[in-house]
């Protein structure tokens, strides 16, 4: 499984529109997770919008998102597998999906999405911090080929209220898949998350601002 073993910290951008995008660049984010909607909890971004980071040559990692839960249908899948099957031949880096059933990982809906992502890495999102058993979350996510789990750490507050959670779920991943810090992080306390916790990637809407 693909893990960093670099010391570098990674800032991934959480952004919605173009001005966001520009900003971004101009803040030297290492990627961007392209999304639309945020307030609802990020949707799949329009291709416009797409094109536009792209076109910029960042690291776009796309959510595939078109419903407010984390369920889904046969559908709802079908739908989500023809807009990753796209945007898998293009130079999207990865595509950021998350799907439950009962508080478990819905296993059948991952695996649908994972035949069509032409090996591009991919992203759990926040759904994960919905799991009863979030070590067993790791050990599924590991099995099924996922790159990478986006995780404040709990199911309540922001990630610095569970860094104790954090490093212990770092430590049971064991480098098997790599985890990216969410919840509340941005450029003034990704490096106190960093420190107590020993994870290297880091996500937010208030990260690469320049402030």
């Amino acid at each position: 499984m693909s893990t960093s073993k670099t010391n570098k910290l990674i800032k991934e951008a959480c952004v919605e529109t173009k001005e966001q995008i520009d900003n971004a660049i101009l803040h030297k984010a290492d990627q961007i997770e392209l999304c639309s909607q945020l307030a609802l909890g990020g949707f799949t971004p329009d291709d416009n919008l797409v094109q536009y980071a792209l076109d910029h040559q960042l690291k776009v990692m796309m959510m595939v998102r078109n419903r407010p839960d984390y369920t889904s249908s046969w559908w709802n899948t079908m739908k989500l597998k023809k807009i990753i099957k796209r945007y898998a031949k293009t130079n999207v880096a990865g595509f950021v999906f998350g799907f439950l059933k009962k508080n478990m990982i819905d296993e059948k809906t991952i695996k649908q999405l994972l035949k069509v992502t032409n090996h591009k890495e991919t992203i759990f999102h926040m759904a994960f911090d919905e799991l009863d058993n979030p070590k067993q979350g790791i050990d599924t996510l590991v099995r099924l080929g996922i790159t990478r789990i986006l995780t404040k750490g709990g199911k309540q507050g922001p990630a610095t209220n569970n860094l104790v959670q954090l490093k212990a779920l770092a430590t049971y991943a064991d480098q098997r898949i790599q985890l990216i810090v969410g919840g509340s992080v941005t450029d003034h306390n990704y490096q106190e998350i960093a420190k107590a916790t020993g994870i290297k990637c880091y996500h937010g809407r208030k990260l690469a601002l320049g402030t």
